[in-house]
Parts: C-alpha cells; sequence; structure tokens
C-alpha cells in the first residue's frame, strides 16, 4: 500500500499558490489556508535548500493543500483552534512530535491534529505532504447527525492513522479526490464539492478511532420501519435536488450508520448507491419518451444530478446494458 512517493496526492502545478527560496515570504500564504505557525529552520542539518512550493485549493469548506519546504525545518501550528488538521505525507520523511511521544512518518502516513495535541511537524529538504484542514464544528455537527444525539464532549480523533484498513480507505479518497481536482478544466459544482465535502467528512469520522466512534458503538440505534419508509420517501420526493446522507437520515429522525445498515439489510445496497439507481431510471424514463426529443442527453443527466459524463456513461451502461444513445435511438426505432 505505502511506496517510496504518493505521488497521486499531489495537487497540480495550475494549483500552485507560491514558489520561492523565502520561507518567510510564502508565510503568509501558507497561514491563510493552514492557520498561524512558527517555523525552527534546522540550518545545521540541512544539507541543501530548495524552494518552497504550495499548491493550494478549497473543496467546499475544506482547505486542501500540498506543502513542500525544500529544507529541514520545524513547524510549530499555532493556529488550529475550531479546526482539524489531517496531514498525509506524500514523499520523503518526516516525523511528528507531541507531549508524550514522536513518531516517523513514510509515505502514505497519516496524522491527525488538534489544538490541545500541541504538535510539532518536522520536515526533511525532500518532505512533501499534503493537508487537509476541516471545520472542527462541521465535524461535530455531522457527528452528531450520524448519531442522532447530543455528544457527550467534544470531538477527540487519536493522533495517528495506524488501523490498516483505514489507511487504506483513507489514501484511496485522497487519490480520487486529487485526481478529481486535477482533472477537471473547471471548478467543480457546488453540488459535487458539497458531497463530497461530506464524504472526506464521514470517512474521516468512520475510519479514524476517536471518542465519538467508542460512543456509537454503544448507542447506535435500531431503524424501523416507519423511520425507513420516511428515508425512501424522502428520497423519492427530492430526487432532482442536492441530496446528502445528512439530509435522508435527518428526515428519518436516526443516525447516519443506523441508515446505512438498515439500507444494507432492506437493499443490500448503501442509501446513496439507492439514490443513483433510482435518478439513473429516470433519466432511462425521459429517454424512451419522444417527449424529451428537444433535450439533450447531457441536459437530462444533468437534471437528474449527474454532473461528469463520464462516468454518468459508464453507470448507466453497467446498469441497462446500453448507452444513453442506444436507449434513445431504440425509442426513437418505435415511432
Amino acid at each position: 500500500m505505502i511506496d517510496d512517493s504518493e505521488a497521486g496526492l499531489r495537487l497540480s502545478e495550475r494549483f500552485t499558490k507560491v514558489t520561492t527560496h523565502d520561507l518567510y515570504e510564502a508565510s503568509p500564504i501558507i497561514e491563510r489556508l493552514q492557520g498561524a505557525f512558527i517555523a525552527h529552520p534546522q540550518c545545521g542539518r540541512a544539507l541543501r535548500e530548495e524552494p518552497v512550493h504550495v499548491r493550494a485549493t478549497m473543496f467546499g469548506n475544506v482547505a486542501i493543500s500540498t506543502y513542500k519546504f525544500g529544507r529541514t525545518v520545524d513547524i510549530v501550528p499555532k493556529g488550529l483552534a475550531g479546526a482539524v488538521l489531517v496531514t498525509t505525507a506524500i514523499a520523503g520523511r518526516a516525523g511528528l512530535a507531541v507531549a508524550d511521544g514522536r513518531w516517523g512518518i513514510r509515505p502514505g502516513t497519516t496524522f491527525i491534529s488538534q489544538e490541545e495535541h500541541s504538535p510539532t511537524f518536522l520536515y526533511d529538504a525532500d518532505t512533501e505532504v499534503l493537508k487537509l484542514r476541516f471545520d472542527h464544528h462541521r465535524l461535530e455537527e455531522l457527528r452528531c447527525k450520524m448519531q442522532h444525539h447530543a455528544p457527550g464532549g467534544p470531538l477527540r480523533f487519536d493522533r495517528l492513522m495506524s488501523l490498516p484498513g483505514a489507511c487504506y480507505r483513507w489514501v484511496s479518497l485522497l487519490r480520487f479526490v486529487v485526481a478529481t481536482l486535477n482533472a477537471s478544466e473547471q471548478r467543480p459544482s457546488s453540488m459535487e464539492m458539497t458531497r463530497m465535502e461530506e464524504l472526506l467528512m464521514l470517512t474521516l469520522l468512520s475510519v479514524q478511532p476517536s471518542n465519538y466512534l467508542a460512543d456509537s458503538a454503544r448507542r447506535d440505534a435500531t431503524v424501523s420501519p416507519r423511520q425507513f419508509r420516511l428515508a425512501v420517501d424522502y428520497i423519492h420526493h427530492h430526487l432532482g435536488e442536492d441530496i446528502r446522507l445528512s439530509d435522508i437520515a435527518g428526515a428519518a429522525a436516526c443516525s447516519i450508520r443506523s441508515l446505512a445498515r438498515a439500507f444494507n439489510q432492506a437493499c443490500d445496497t448503501t442509501p446513496m448507491q439507492y439514490l443513483q439507481g433510482l435518478r439513473l431510471e429516470r433519466v432511462k424514463a425521459e429517454l424512451s419518451h419522444m417527449t424529451s426529443v428537444e433535450k439533450t442527453i447531457a441536459e437530462i443527466a444533468f437534471h437528474w444530478g449527474f454532473r461528469h459524463l463520464g462516468e454518468f456513461n459508464r453507470k448507466y451502461r453497467e446498469t441497462f446494458g446500453q448507452t444513453p444513445s442506444e436507449t434513445r435511438q431504440r425509442a426513437r426505432a418505435l415511432f
């Protein structure tokens, strides 16, 4: 899973915010993205100094950045109040020091930092990292929706992502997010960014040990048949809208975890896969009727929530064994 380099986690050059040999010139840009910090260059250990490279963008309310400091430096964050900082090593050697320990980091390794951890990031000249800065309050809100009850205390993550399954899921998701950003000629739509932000937060909350997971295991409840019907009805009545998993759980008055388990037991699928299947059926119905002949396939797909035509065409063919164009051609042949 972990190689000498996780190149798939690197934002492309078009996201470059600054390239400079002067660390202090880059500091204001870095602080706008990740919060205030203090840099302690380790001059005696540096064999060379290369430019500081910062690439960054926003994905909803999540700041996504890749950094290469180009020198041996210790970074002490001072702006983590109200934030959760998730750092994944891309290349080189890195380290994390806190009051009760110190860890060496290799490519693919992820660690989570909050204000109370008082972390210090230890970077060599060839170290490159991907950082995601989450709003702690938004994570807390989603946690409440997942559990469907008031939290027992502030959300606290373990510092190191050490479970193999968690590492694999998180890094795989990051590769997908970075690939989506790098491949997009246009900025993703607000709907896409909202969904991806929620997916990032849900995955972090689900895979990384925290006081939330322990509490959730004790309190998770079963969804009643009425709650399941409320969830299904909500999906059917809002097919053409931007639906999030938390919206469905809210309509059913249950936790996200309980909702996911209910759909798995009843339909052998997830709520969002169920939603996608219904939307594909609506697209097929429109393509099969001559009343929609004036609409393009792209217009119909977009109306039902599909923003990437390539992905839409793939899903459509997997589901119906034909392309959207073939569906329309067959419908025309009947008239």
